[in-house]
């Protein structure tokens, strides 16, 4: 059996929340809201808590 640990998962997300933050802060996007900043900032830091607080669990894949 295959073990995949969570916090891989979780960590993926993360990072494209993470990537799709760092865009607005930069403004390359065409909106260019504070609160949408705002926004995916802080789902960012609870997307990579949950990530941190996932990384003793495993999902058995086969």
């Amino acid at each position: 059996m295959f073990r995949l640990p969570l916090s891989v998962i979780y960590a993926m997300l993360a990072f494209n929340i993470t990537a799709f933050a760092v865009l607005l802060q930069m403004d390359v996007l065409i909106f260019h809201a504070f609160f949408a900043k705002f926004i995916t900032w802080t789902m960012a830091v609870g997307a990579w808590s949950i990530a941190y607080a996932n990384r003793n669990r495993f999902v058995t894949l086969f």
